[in-house]
């Protein structure tokens, strides 16, 4: 079959699986920088090699509705003194925050909009999926001043691209760029990953997996940065059981990633909840796989309490945005606190130990000594259902004994019912059933309804925790502690009630479970 007829192929399904095995590939690592940290940058003794600067102006395109953006694709045409190009990229699923199919083709230097049909086939034919007919639009223009060099580091070869500049779209503010490019031209992405642990990451230097074409359809649709929510995962049937967990792995990173810029620059309570989120699901990744692919590996151990770590920075600021979101006139005190909570994940989350985790578990999941499992290349359809067997044995039989359980019991309940719901929900993409989707839903209810026991539970040890945070004085802790039984009292009717619909999740959790089996 010939590559137009290969693509053409794939078009019913959808575009990233159309071009996963089409195209060239980019893969890069953006690291965002304040100016001076970008001049400290240009003297760094890893980043040293022959430079080039250039001056470039570039515009981005997308139909009326953004269908792009949408389709995780990017269009640009960009003028550059050696002449005019555009460029279409399209983020693959199983690492889009730093590898992307990637196609230049060569325009006029007085093009003034992209040509999709001068685009060869595969990304040709993708493009016209998207766009449906409908016209492209220029939304933004980028300013920027680049200077590159290249370096080796082990076998690879490294492009390292230093830009500042701006982004406009209409009359609003520009959008300043301050940031570095490593981009992998040859050879592996542990070298890569590697030259990026040796930079000064800190507050003013982290792993950012915004692009440009992302933040320039921001500005131009007037949206504040928001928090992402998780993507399903690309695995595939057939897949080895390593390769399965790179997936998930790189998926999750996706997700932290993704949130972990807002935390620390806005401390925004939507972005702590994702990102808290995406640290749990890593965890249930790691746990699920840990007596198979991980058990022989000494630094799986090591990531779950770094892990743990991280989100008990979070947690503070969580639960106390939640409690506050939960009470219709929240006291000051509560609202200092959560600010003070907040303030202190996003200190604790932009200092070193944290920017280099995410790179760091990028490297292991690249490099990790799991690779050399006996499991590694076995098929991992059979193992998925074990594995989630496994951590289904937590909540097997305990639906008869909810009502007598302690609020701690309850606790511990919700939490292997959510490392079950996180677990499964990583295969759900092997089965597209209606079954894996109620199964899914069940659980989801189970946690919503034991998650409002916990937040009566959470409030009644609130005040104290507030009171130790601010430093009050025992009577007003006290009051505090009044204030917040009363707004968050669970009446026993309602508690009776919550009971009842995890039950009844519990059951359609049984009666839906074992999808799996037929992977």
């Amino acid at each position: 079959m010939n590559e137009i007829g290969a693509v053409e192929s794939t078009l019913r399904k959808p575009v990233l699986d159309a071009l996963c095995d089409h195209g060239p590939e980019e893969v890069e690592i953006k690291l965002a920088a304040g100016a001076a940290m970008l001049e400290n940058l240009r003297r760094h003794p890893a980043l040293q090699g022959e430079s080039q600067c250039e001056s470039l102006r570039t515009t981005y395109f997308d139909t009326p509705d953004g269908a792009l953006a949408a389709g995780k694709a990017s269009l640009r045409v960009r003028r550059r003194a050696k002449g005019c190009e555009q460029t279409l990229k399209i983020a693959l699923g199983r690492k889009s925050q730093m590898q992307r199919s990637e196609w230049n083709q060569p325009l006029r230097a007085d093009a003034q909009a992209p040509d999709p049909a001068a685009f060869p086939a595969p990304a040709a034919l993708a493009l016209d999926q998207m766009r449906r007919g409908a016209r492209l639009l220029p939304y933004a223009e980028l300013a920027v001043e680049r200077e590159t060099r290249l370096l080796r580091r082990g076998k690879a070869l490294i492009e390292v691209a230093f830009d500042t500049g701006e982004i406009r779209a209409g009359e609003r503010p520009a959008l300043p760029i301050a940031e570095i490019e490593l981009e992998l031209c040859e050879g592996r992405l542990a070298d890569l990953l590697q030259l990026a642990l040796e930079l000064p990451l800190g507050p003013d230097l982290g792993w950012s997996i915004r692009t440009k074409a992302h933040r320039a359809q921001a500005l131009a649709k007037g949206r504040m940065p928001q928090a992402v929510s998780a993507a399903p995962v690309a695995l595939t049937r057939g897949m080895s059981v390593a390769r399965a967990f790179q997936t998930i792995g790189w998926n999750v990173l996706a997700h932290a990633v993704g949130n972990l810029g807002l935390v620390i620059a806005q401390g925004d309570s939507g972005a702590i909840h994702q990102l808290r989120v995406a640290i749990r699901r890593l965890r249930a990744a790691l746990s699920l796989f840990g007596k198979d692919l991980l058990a022989l590996d000494p630094q799986a151990p090591v990531w779950r309490q770094e892990l743990r770590d991280a989100a008990m920075l979070l947690a503070p600021a969580r639960d106390l945005h939640v409690l506050a979101q939960s009470i219709q006139h929240p006291p000051k005190a509560l609202l200092r606190a959560e600010a003070a909570a907040t303030q202190s994940a996003r200190e604790g989350l932009s200092q070193p130990r944290f920017q280099r985790l995410w790179l760091q578990l990028a490297l292991w999941l690249e490099d990790g000594e799991y690779l050399a499992s006996p499991l590694a290349g076995a098929a991992v359809e059979p193992l998925a259902a074990a594995m989630i067997e496994r951590q289904r044995s937590a909540i097997r039989g305990i639906r008869k004994r909810l009502a007598g359980m302690s609020e701690r019991d309850l606790h511990e309940l919700r939490k292997d019912v959510k490392k079950l719901r996180y677990s499964a929900g990583f295969f759900q993409p092997l089965d597209k059933s209606r079954t894996a989707r109620a199964h899914q839903d069940a659980l989801e209810q189970v946690q919503s309804a034991l998650g409002r026991i916990q937040d009566q539970a959470s409030a009644m040890q609130a005040g104290m925790a507030i009171a130790r945070l601010l430093d009050l004085p025992r009577t007003e802790a006290l009051a505090l502690q009044a204030q917040l039984d009363e707004a968050m009292a669970l009446p026993a009717v309602e508690r009776s009630q919550a009971i009842e619909q995890a039950r009844d999740g519990l059951a359609l959790e049984k009666t839906h479970a074992g999808w799996w089996e037929a992977l």
